[in-house]
């Protein structure tokens, strides 16, 4: 028996044997420092048996990593499948892009990169996107979120709802491809200004402003490339607030002569084959200029009386505010490219100029020439050229530039709340608390909640403690005259209800919100 020699394994064992051995030594092969990669996020998967197959696969599903330098990362280490969390948040992203919404971000992103890359580009085909049943559905979203009134016809948000948005958006899409869509004349209303006067605003009807939303979502991307940063108003990613940061670092950078500049009725005095003229810079689509160009004619329809429109946009339509940004864009690249030395800040229709070296004056005549040319008249009234040192306003809030209080030798912009803010929002406190005594102090205190939150919001990165203070203690003196004439009494002991009182009911208190402070 000891003679006898061993039996050989089966074929079959042996080879499969060898293959598993071989796989072990190809994986420690491609370790790195006993270390594996993950093709996404580079995570790296210590003592990590992973077969040869998973090796080597670029991607590994993820479309982000597609273009990248293979080079570049097999020099670092093997490139694996992606890792648990990548995976997980590629499914994540690919549900995402399989909504409406999505896919509408993702077309405005290729719309804008594309303009972006290409500053002279025009863009000739465009309605079939406007008609898409995509932007018209990410259009309805924008106008379900803004509410609004009814149009000339009377139809509202809710009628809509309840005779279905599907069938009114499937019809709208009907009408549309088949270009049987017209325009038609907005609604008159007026509401009251600050200084008393009366502002007319135009509102479109439900169908119109749909429309007119989903050619905003189509074509502001194709003009937002080619903005510049000194405007402000009614842009995606951009607010007051930004406007208020920036004038605040350029009046402390020195610019303290400032042009405060007010167009005359600005909206109302547009020129329409100007406007016209800017926007077929960017878009040459006939369809969707005759889009715009029917909404800037449709007319006005005040008291029964149909009004014909010559000049001017009407205020309250879904995409007045970008066809009023690309008016005035030429001025912001004219005075971006001639007068260096100052920095301009538009919001808008609302202009200021911060000059630096020179007297503010001698840039007068610049600004009414250039404004002559696009058919537009500058208020004198209300037009005014000051210094920092002696403080304006703009946007709500008051520039002052003065010496810091630690170093007399320094100086700096502090913002707080405008006179004109501080009365507003005393206003509106008044009007939330009333003069009926049916609420109970809870009712009265939902509703003053909302409106202190907005507002502190606004200012709270400011230099207003001081405000805050007078604002909470002007709400606790009205709710305790509230609460005095509701219980009837009238010892002066009443008026000396503390805050806690207040605040344990739900009160919210403006003190102790500001994040900063210079």
């Amino acid at each position: 028996m000891h003679g006898e020699k061993k039996r050989s394994s089966p074929p079959a064992f042996e080879s499969a044997a060898r293959e598993e051995g071989n796989a072990r030594e190809r994986t420690r092969s491609h370790k790195v420092g006993n270390q594996l990669r993950c093709c996404k996020c580079g995570y790296k998967a210590r003592n990590a048996e992973i077969p040869h197959d998973a090796l080597w696969e670029v991607g590994g599903g993820h479309s982000s990593c597609e273009g990248e330098d293979t080079k570049t990362r097999r020099s670092e280490g093997p490139l694996l499948k992606p890792c648990f969390q990548c995976r997980r948040d590629c499914v994540t992203a690919r549900k995402a892009q399989s909504t409406p919404i999505e896919k509408v971000r993702v077309l405005q992103r290729k719309l804008y990169r594309v303009a972006k890359a290409q500053p002279e580009r025009t863009f000739g085909v465009l309605y079939d996107k406007v008609c898409s049943k995509n932007v018209l559905w990410a259009a309805w979203q924008q106008v379900y979120r803004n509410c609004g009134a009814a149009g000339i016809d009377g139809q509202t948000i809710e009628d809509i709802e309840a005779q279905g948005v599907k069938e009114f958006l499937r019809e709208l899409h009907g009408q549309l491809l088949g270009q049987r869509y017209k325009p038609c004349p907005v609604r008159r209303v007026f509401i009251p200004k600050p200084d008393g006067r009366q502002r007319p605003l135009g509102i479109p009807m439900v169908r119109d402003r749909v429309v007119q939303a989903a050619v905003k979502i189509v074509i502001e991307p194709l003009f937002e490339a080619n903005f510049r940063n000194g405007s402000y108003g009614f842009r995606p990613k951009r607010s007051a607030k930004q406007a208020i940061y920036d004038i605040r670092k350029w009046v402390t950078y020195g610019y303290d002569k400032v042009i405060d500049l007010d167009l005359k009725s600005y909206f109302d005095t547009i020129d329409h084959g100007i406007l016209m003229r800017l926007v077929a810079r960017r878009v040459k689509d006939p369809r969707v200029l005759r889009l715009i160009r029917g909404w800037l004619r449709a007319g006005v329809m005040n008291n029964g009386n149909w009004e014909v429109s010559i000049v001017g946009t009407p205020q309250g339509g879904v995409i007045s505010p970008l066809l009023a940004n690309i008016y005035l864009h030429p001025l912001d690249v004219y005075w971006e490219r001639q007068v260096k030395d100052t920095k301009m800040v538009r919001y808008a229709d609302d202009l200021l100029v911060l000059c630096r070296w020179r007297p503010a004056e001698g840039y007068m005549p610049r600004l009414r020439e250039f404004l002559c040319r696009l058919r537009l008249t500058v208020n004198e009234e209300k037009t005014r050229i000051v210094s920092a040192w002696d403080g304006f306003d703009f946007l709500g809030a008051h520039f002052r530039k003065q010496l810091t209080r630690r170093d007399n030798t320094r100086s700096f912009c502090y913002t707080w709340p405008s006179r004109r803010s501080m009365q507003r929002i005393r206003d509106k406190v008044k009007e939330a608390i009333g003069y009926d005594d049916r609420p109970a102090l809870e009712g009265k205190i939902e509703r003053l909640n909302p409106i202190l939150r907005g507002w502190g919001a606004y200012f709270h990165w400011m230099n207003v403690a001081q405000h805050f203070r007078k604002v909470d203690k002007y709400v606790q003196y009205k709710l305790r005259r509230w609460l005095r004439r509701k219980h009837q009494r009238t010892r002066r002991a009443f008026w000396r209800t503390p805050m806690t009182f207040f605040m344990k009911s739900g009160l919210y208190t403006l003190h102790g919100t500001v994040v900063h402070t210079c």
